[in-house]
Protein backbone atom coordinates (compact mmCIF):
# COMPACT_ATOMS: atom_id res chain seq x y z
CA UNK A 1 0.00 0.00 0.00
CA UNK A 2 1.56 3.30 -1.10
CA UNK A 3 -0.42 5.49 1.29
CA UNK A 4 0.89 5.12 4.83
CA UNK A 5 -0.71 7.90 6.86
CA UNK A 6 -4.20 9.28 7.28
CA UNK A 7 -4.51 12.61 9.08
CA UNK A 8 -7.70 14.28 10.31
CA UNK A 9 -7.51 17.78 8.77
CA UNK A 10 -11.05 19.10 9.32
CA UNK A 11 -13.99 18.41 11.60
CA UNK A 12 -17.31 20.14 10.97
CA UNK A 13 -19.91 21.13 13.53
CA UNK A 14 -22.04 18.07 14.37
CA UNK A 15 -25.42 17.67 12.68
CA UNK A 16 -28.61 17.59 14.77
CA UNK A 17 -28.73 13.79 14.49
CA UNK A 18 -25.26 13.35 16.01
CA UNK A 19 -23.34 12.74 12.81
CA UNK A 20 -20.15 14.71 12.18
CA UNK A 21 -18.42 15.24 8.89
CA UNK A 22 -14.63 14.92 8.96
CA UNK A 23 -11.99 15.36 6.28
CA UNK A 24 -9.10 12.91 6.18
CA UNK A 25 -5.87 13.55 4.25
CA UNK A 26 -4.00 10.52 2.95
CA UNK A 27 -0.24 10.73 2.31
CA UNK A 28 2.57 8.39 1.41
CA UNK A 29 6.14 8.40 0.20
CA UNK A 30 6.17 9.93 -3.28
CA UNK A 31 2.39 9.89 -3.58
CA UNK A 32 0.23 12.98 -4.09
CA UNK A 33 -1.90 13.77 -1.07
CA UNK A 34 -5.59 13.00 -1.34
CA UNK A 35 -8.43 14.30 0.81
CA UNK A 36 -11.71 12.54 1.42
CA UNK A 37 -14.74 13.46 3.49
CA UNK A 38 -16.34 10.93 5.81
CA UNK A 39 -19.41 11.26 7.99
CA UNK A 40 -18.99 9.68 11.39
CA UNK A 41 -22.27 8.47 12.85
CA UNK A 42 -23.20 8.12 16.53
CA UNK A 43 -22.85 4.31 16.30
CA UNK A 44 -19.42 4.35 14.59
CA UNK A 45 -16.33 3.28 16.49
CA UNK A 46 -12.64 3.89 15.99
CA UNK A 47 -12.49 0.41 14.43
CA UNK A 48 -15.14 1.46 11.88
CA UNK A 49 -13.15 4.56 11.00
CA UNK A 50 -9.92 2.55 10.67
CA UNK A 51 -11.64 0.05 8.38
CA UNK A 52 -12.88 2.89 6.16
CA UNK A 53 -9.39 4.46 6.08
CA UNK A 54 -7.76 1.12 5.15
CA UNK A 55 -10.31 0.54 2.38
CA UNK A 56 -9.85 4.03 0.93
CA UNK A 57 -6.04 3.84 1.03
CA UNK A 58 -6.12 0.45 -0.73
CA UNK A 59 -8.47 1.80 -3.42
CA UNK A 60 -6.17 4.72 -4.27
CA UNK A 61 -3.49 2.49 -5.80
CA UNK A 62 -5.38 1.29 -8.90
CA UNK A 63 -7.08 4.65 -9.31
CA UNK A 64 -3.85 6.44 -10.27
CA UNK A 65 -3.91 8.39 -13.51
CA UNK A 66 -1.40 10.46 -15.44
CA UNK A 67 -2.77 13.49 -13.58
CA UNK A 68 -1.15 12.18 -10.37
CA UNK A 69 2.31 12.58 -11.92
CA UNK A 70 1.74 16.09 -13.35
CA UNK A 71 3.11 19.16 -11.61
CA UNK A 72 2.27 22.82 -12.02
CA UNK A 73 4.62 24.38 -14.57
CA UNK A 74 5.55 21.04 -16.14
CA UNK A 75 6.16 21.30 -19.85
CA UNK A 76 5.07 18.66 -22.34
CA UNK A 77 6.80 18.57 -25.72
CA UNK A 78 4.51 19.00 -28.72
CA UNK A 79 5.22 16.47 -31.43
CA UNK A 80 4.56 16.89 -35.11
CA UNK A 81 1.47 15.11 -36.40
CA UNK A 82 2.46 11.99 -38.27
CA UNK A 83 0.30 10.71 -41.10
CA UNK A 84 -1.00 7.19 -40.56
CA UNK A 85 0.77 4.40 -42.43
CA UNK A 86 -1.11 3.62 -45.66
CA UNK A 87 -2.70 0.21 -46.04
CA UNK A 88 -1.66 -2.22 -48.77
CA UNK A 89 -4.83 -1.35 -50.68
CA UNK A 90 -4.14 2.39 -50.45
CA UNK A 91 -0.62 1.84 -51.79
CA UNK A 92 -1.96 -0.30 -54.64
CA UNK A 93 -4.61 2.29 -55.56
CA UNK A 94 -1.98 5.06 -55.57
CA UNK A 95 0.11 3.00 -58.02
CA UNK A 96 -2.95 2.49 -60.24
CA UNK A 97 -3.63 6.25 -60.21
CA UNK A 98 -0.03 7.01 -61.22
CA UNK A 99 -0.16 4.41 -63.98
CA UNK A 100 -3.48 5.75 -65.35
CA UNK A 101 -2.12 9.29 -65.39
CA UNK A 102 0.94 8.30 -67.46
CA UNK A 103 -0.11 5.36 -69.68
CA UNK A 104 -1.39 7.50 -72.58
CA UNK A 105 1.52 9.96 -72.63
CA UNK A 106 3.48 7.96 -75.20
CA UNK A 107 6.55 7.62 -73.00
CA UNK A 108 9.70 6.17 -74.56
CA UNK A 109 13.07 4.92 -73.32
CA UNK A 110 13.62 4.60 -69.59
CA UNK A 111 10.23 6.19 -68.82
CA UNK A 112 8.45 3.49 -70.86
CA UNK A 113 10.47 0.80 -69.07
CA UNK A 114 9.56 2.28 -65.68
CA UNK A 115 5.89 2.46 -66.69
CA UNK A 116 5.95 -1.22 -67.73
CA UNK A 117 7.57 -2.11 -64.39
CA UNK A 118 4.84 -0.16 -62.57
CA UNK A 119 2.15 -2.06 -64.50
CA UNK A 120 3.83 -5.37 -63.64
CA UNK A 121 3.98 -4.37 -59.96
CA UNK A 122 0.27 -3.41 -60.00
CA UNK A 123 -0.64 -6.78 -61.50
CA UNK A 124 1.53 -8.78 -59.10
CA UNK A 125 0.24 -7.06 -55.95
CA UNK A 126 -3.46 -7.06 -56.90
CA UNK A 127 -5.90 -8.79 -54.54
CA UNK A 128 -9.53 -9.44 -55.43
CA UNK A 129 -10.61 -7.62 -52.27
CA UNK A 130 -9.34 -4.33 -53.77
CA UNK A 131 -12.33 -4.13 -56.14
Amino acid sequence: MAYTTATLVAKDIPFDDGRTRITVEFAGAGEPTKRLAYTVGPNDSLATLRAWIDTQAANFVPAKTVADSLTIGQQVAVRAIVAPTPTAEQIWRAKVSRYQAMKDLGLVGQAATDLAALKSDIESTYLSAYL
